[in-house]
């Protein structure tokens, strides 16, 4: 099972979306431990797998619409 810090992500209730990113190279473990997280947590969200760049952006517009 891969660690909890070989990914993040952030959880955006309004369009029931997961934006994740993934932080090492072994993506084939990541893979399957996010796939299965996902369905049996937030089974009712889509998922984004998107870059750290993208996940940074995405998180900062969040904080600035809660503001």
């Amino acid at each position: 099972m891969a660690s909890p810090t070989s990914w993040e992500f952030y959880k955006e209730v309004e369009t029931k979306t997961l934006w994740v990113n993934i932080c090492t190279q072994n993506l084939e473990v990541i893979a399957i431990s996010i796939n299965k997280w996902w369905k049996t947590r937030y089974p009712a969200y889509k998922i984004r797998i998107v870059s750290k760049k993208e996940f940074e952006l995405i998180k900062m517009q969040a904080k600035k619409k809660e503001q």
